[in-house]
């Protein structure tokens, strides 16, 4: 019986045992870890939850099958079953469900499971990528993955503000120097309304007769 069970939660995704607990079975997919290049292998996880009240169906005619014998049979031997699982776990004992792993009492009295080592049948994969010339590919910045392009787009953009700001700077600078200049300029000759204009006295000059008197 034991065994059918097992072999049952391995197939299924969800498994309810009476008095027990519930299996669910997660399919973790491969991963590609940028960091270390390389693709993580694929593997299945199996998660217990304590405390259930009901009996999968599927499992019932399962065992009904495998025994063949009729389900409200399969039923009563799965009762049977989880009541001496459940009287064994209160005595401190541990279920072994191989290749699985194995339920037993936790240290508040309630039931746990532990899993085995997860068996990879794929190593991970090297994966280092191939960053073409001039090419749209994806990276990594921070914690954030986005395109070559953005970044070139975002750099070309600081850099031509940071060129743009450097003469402004320069022309600020000309200007303030210009300024001191005009000061010290004007600090040691004084303005006055005489200063402007130009200073040489002009003298006309009489204009030669155009005719004569007879």
């Amino acid at each position: 019986m034991q065994d059918l069970i097992t072999s049952y939660i391995i197939q299924s995704k969800e498994c309810k045992l009476a008095e027990l607990g519930k299996f669910t079975r997660t399919r973790i997919h491969a991963e590609h870890d940028i960091a270390n290049k390389q693709i993580s292998a694929p593997f299945t996880e199996f998660l217990f939850t304590a405390r259930e009240e009901k009996m999968s169906d599927g499992l019932i005619k399962y065992i009904a099958d495998k025994k063949k014998i009729d389900v409200s049979e399969a039923l009563a031997l799965l009762k049977k079953w989880c009541a001496e699982m459940k009287a064994k776990l209160k005595n401190g004992e541990e279920i072994l469900l191989y290749p699985l792993g194995v339920l037993k009492k936790g240290a508040l009295g309630n039931v746990s499971f532990q899993g085995e080592n997860n068996t990879l049948f794929f190593a991970p994969v090297a994966a280092e990528r191939v960053i073409h010339k001039n090419s749209e590919h994806a990276v990594l910045v921070g914690d954030r993955e986005t395109t070559s392009s953005v970044m070139n787009e975002f750099y070309n953009a600081e850099e031509t503000e940071t060129k743009n700001n450097f003469w402004k700077f320069f022309a600020i600078i000309l200007l303030l120097a210009a300024l001191v200049l005009l000061f010290f300029y004007f600090y040691g000759y004084p303005v006055s309304l005489s200063s402007f204009g130009n200073h040489i006295k002009v003298v006309p000059q009489a204009p030669s007769a155009t005719y004569s008197i007879q």
